[in-house]
């Protein structure tokens, strides 16, 4: 996964983050939970293991029982056009 190619995002004071695409003219904003994931995800190279392994260090918390969310989320910025599969 990446991000598309063009994709603006702004982090707001709130913690919420919008998202546009220039090129398609799509709009997208998440809460801080979504910010965090995207966050998280970008860092970890949108692999989701390591980003659910990341997330449970800060949290003190199994790994395994957050993947099924940060897949979620990974799934979510999909759906909305934010992301793509790389080819490999």
């Amino acid at each position: 996964m990446r991000s598309e190619n063009g994709l603006e995002t702004q982090v707001l004071p709130d913690g919420k983050v919008d998202f546009f695409l220039p090129r398609t003219g799509l709009r997208h904003r998440c809460g801080p939970t979504g910010t965090l994931m995207w966050i998280v995800l970008q860092r970890q190279d949108w692999q989701p293991e390591r980003a659910a392994e990341v997330l449970a260090e800060q949290w003190g918390i199994a790994s395994e029982s957050l993947r099924p969310e940060v897949d979620a989320w990974v799934s979510h910025f999909h759906n909305e056009g934010l992301v793509r599969r790389c080819s490999a």
